[in-house]
């Protein structure tokens, strides 16, 4: 059998290489911005045009390269981070693999302008898929600037699979905030098209995250600081009055490095408990601090995911110091809690887990026993024992359960009684069906067949989306005005969906224009937003259309609408009047597509005469 077994070529391998480490244009930002850091610089600077297809410029002032190191880094596995297996394990830099611009360069034209601060002229140097097609010395700054032009040129299939400028310019935006967010130390500006979208000086960890997001965020946030022998924990969490239904402003960053991790998220949500509704999610920016060795950062391509040594203990430590900075700050501020002392870790045996409490129970106690009671009330507590539940609590255990649903046979004979006429909404003039509503929900409605069961909040989801689908059509809407005009903020990406999105906003009623960089003054809203909080109202809309951008290949109006038609806060539908039933299931029904709403549930479920009969025979 001849050999079939073949050592891929250079250019291959780095383009198989280049698909792992850049997925879009926000990767090359990435790493091109972590090299930056990584060179010492104070000053970055990134340039982008058409979202990245175009150009990805960024141009810093750090330490910059000599001739040799400068053709060096385009080399793979080329780098000046690492120099054996066990540096590793004491990482202080971000890149580390030197794996960054051999991939850039195999997939698109690199140009490179370095120059260190003892040299006295600088190198530039020109890449083609792998390939140095010019290279020789010329006058610039010191630091580096490297420009990336016409990404996946010799890959088309990848940049067919790119986004909508939009979206891959929002992920280049979220690449950024990660690195300028753990950098306050180091100014930072993204321009877009020859527009500043950012421009962020040097400042305090909380003053850039106001830079950032808005100034609405000064008001929003809670300190948390602890300190362990394990880590270092310090950063922001948001006020659970702030939390979104939407997943957005959740930042994680250890040793200067920002990852995604659900064990910790899980823990700063569980904190919240109770004091947010349900499906809400605060937001938070916590920065760890800890031995690089009890980390491992290169589990994972993107180097977001990341392992810990001392998992567990870091997680009831995260757990218990945003608990204690929601109490401390916000909760509870007419206690007095004094100095707002951390919570003392560092007397944990982190060495050995911590022992299974004991649970004692008195044996001879019965809560429905009074003279027991009398007598477990003076008994002594050293003579009670561990105990496990005997099989007398079965019978109190079978008698609630007796009790209990016997309460709930007449419960639902008395509040649903199908065989008194009377409860039924009766017919109108028009010979309209029956409608009424049972488990304080659904929609019963008499049809010629048998009944249906509609379900009200996804009905009013899909009426709402095909009115405002109509209104965005022929661009004319319902507006109301409002007695004192409405201020609203939003995130950097948020503003420019909205500004992008401006025309359809008006046409489905909102009366709004600008007033600042991420603030809108909003004089009229569509009819169906009264009474509605506006901010949220606008900000989850925003969120949901952002997020079908990712997961929903649909038009822009479609999106707008779906989204919208989500966002709206529906009328209790709990408590009906037959009016208000028979109006619904006549909306409902002159819709194009009544049977699923938008967001995919099934609106309503049809029982056959016919079947129902073959059930009970």
């Amino acid at each position: 059998m001849a050999d079939i077994i073949n050592v891929l070529p250079d250019s291959v391998a780095n383009q198989i290489a280049a698909g792992e480490v850049i997925q879009r244009p926000a990767s090359v930002v990435k790493e091109l911005m972590e090299n930056a850091v990584d060179a010492g610089a104070t000053s970055v600077e990134v340039i982008i045009k058409h979202a990245g297809r175009t150009l990805i410029q960024v141009i810093d002032n750090g330490c910059g390269m000599s001739e040799t190191d400068a053709r060096l880094s385009f080399e793979r596995h080329a780098t000046s981070k690492i120099k054996c297996a066990d540096d590793l394990f004491h990482l202080h830099t971000k890149g580390f693999r030197g794996e960054a611009l051999a991939s850039i360069a195999a997939i698109a034209h690199v140009e490179m302008h370095t120059k260190t601060q003892e040299a006295e002229i600088g190198t530039a140097i020109f890449m083609e898929a792998c390939k140095c097609t010019e290279q020789n010395a010329c006058p610039c700054n010191n630091g580096t600037s490297i420009s990336v032009k016409n990404l996946f040129f010799n890959v088309p299939a990848r940049r067919n699979f790119l986004k909508s400028d939009n979206v891959e310019f929002g992920h280049i935006q979220e690449e950024f905030i990660r690195i300028a967010l753990v950098h306050p130390q180091i100014t930072f500006k993204l321009y877009h098209n020859d527009k500043v979208e950012y421009n962020l000086p040097v400042s305090m960890p909380k003053q850039r995250i106001i830079n950032i997001f808005g100034s609405n965020y000064n008001e929003k946030l809670i300190p948390v600081e602890q300190n362990s022998d394990v880590v270092h924990i310090s950063g922001y969490v948001t006020k659970p009055e702030y939390a979104r239904k939407s997943k957005g402003g959740q930042y994680f960053f250890v040793n200067q490095r920002f990852m995604k991790h659900s064990y910790f998220h899980h823990a700063v949500v569980s904190a919240f408990e109770s004091l947010v509704p349900e499906n809400t999610t605060p937001g938070y920016f916590l920065y760890f601090e800890l031995n690089p060795e009890k980390i491992d950062v290169n589990i994972h391509p993107t180097k977001t995911e990341i392992k810990f040594v001392e998992e567990k203990y870091i997680y009831s430590i995260l757990h218990a110091a945003v608990k204690h900075s929601i109490g401390t700050y916000d909760i509870r501020p007419s206690l007095e809690f004094g100095e707002n002392a951390p919570i003392e870790f560092t007397n944990i045996d982190y060495k050995h887990p911590p022992k299974e409490p004991i649970t004692y129970s008195n044996p001879d106690y019965n809560p429905f026993d009074k003279s027991t009671f009398r007598k477990s009330a003076s008994a002594d507590y050293n003579n009670w024992k561990p105990q496990h539940a005997d099989n007398g609590w079965d019978k109190i255990y079978d008698s609630l359960l007796e009790n209990t649903c016997q309460e709930t046979a007449e419960e639902v004979q008395t509040s649903l009684d199908l065989n008194n006429t009377d409860d039924m909404p009766a017919k109108d003039s028009n010979n309209s069906p029956h409608a009424f509503q049972v488990l304080n929900k659904y929609i019963v409605g008499k049809i010629k067949s048998g009944f249906v069961v509609i379900d009200p909040d996804a009905a009013m989801e899909r009426i709402l989306y095909e009115q405002y689908l109509t209104s965005l059509e022929k661009s004319r809407g319902a507006s109301q005005k409002l007695l004192f005009p409405e201020t609203v903020h939003f995130t950097p990406h948020n503003a420019a969906t909205v500004k992008d999105l401006l025309p359809e906003f008006i046409a489905l009623g909102f009366e709004m224009e600008e007033f600042g960089k991420t603030t809108f003054i909003i004089t009229g809203i569509p009819c169906d937003c009264e009474g509605q909080d506006i901010q949220k109202t606008m900000d989850y809309l925003l969120d949901t259309y952002n997020n079908n951008l990712l997961s929903l290949k649909i038009s822009k109006k479609n999106n707008l609408a779906h989204s919208f038609a989500r966002s709206i806060k529906k009328k209790d539908t709990g408590n009906l009047h037959p009016e208000e039933m028979q109006h619904i299931i006549y909306q409902l029904f002159c819709t194009q597509s009544p049977q699923i709403s938008p967001s995919g549930k099934k609106i309503f479920v049809i029982f056959d005469e016919k079947e129902l009969l073959r059930i009970f025979q």
